[in-house]
């Protein structure tokens, strides 16, 4: 089954403080990624725009005003977190003022429903790169790989919206 795309997508696992590790994944197709752990917005930055990232997926509430949103209430069945929560506070706002330095259409992913609904998750982030074949060096960047990879689907019309304003974007359930 060809996979081929000729765009690049890029996934990020935004970690909410920038001396944490934050995944990065640029998506060509199936079997021609890269994916990093990086730390400062500038570095992040630098990576996707550097890629010409046309989606650029990112696991992180994209919201101007902190609030618990229809799309929350909605997947937090998968494990959502309220983006009230004093760490989720942190990661929205980081979230908010990356995405005006990023070139390419942003979308918000949630890697753990993905993984759910496409029947990959695991507790166990190795056991969930030995189900999909990839190698990754931590879990950042394994849930930035389903990030990319859920923004694949979506170029695809393989996903579906959640929420009513601000959305999160899903795979269909098949």
């Amino acid at each position: 089954m060809a996979h081929e795309i000729n765009f690049v997508i890029a996934g990020i696992d935004l970690a909410a403080k920038p001396k944490n590790p934050s995944g990065i994944c640029l998506f060509e197709s199936m079997d021609k990624y890269e994916l990093f752990t990086l730390y400062g917005d500038e570095e992040i930055v630098e990576a996707v725009n550097g890629k010409n990232a046309e989606i650029i997926a990112i696991d992180a509430p994209l919201m101007e005003e902190i609030r618990i949103r229809e799309a929350d209430r909605i997947l937090k069945k998968y494990g959502a977190m309220p983006p009230t929560m004093p760490g989720m506070r942190l990661l929205v706002k980081r979230a908010k003022k990356l995405v005006r330095l990023l070139n390419g259409v942003v979308i918000e992913v949630f890697p753990t429903a993905s993984a759910k609904i496409l029947g990959i998750y695991d507790k166990d982030y190795r056991k969930m790169m030995k189900k999909i074949g990839i190698e990754a060096r931590n879990e950042h960047e394994l849930d930035a790989y389903i990030a990319a990879y859920t923004a694949y689907l979506y170029k695809k019309g393989l996903c579906e919206e959640v929420g009513d304003k601000e959305k999160i974007i899903i795979p269909k359930k098949i």
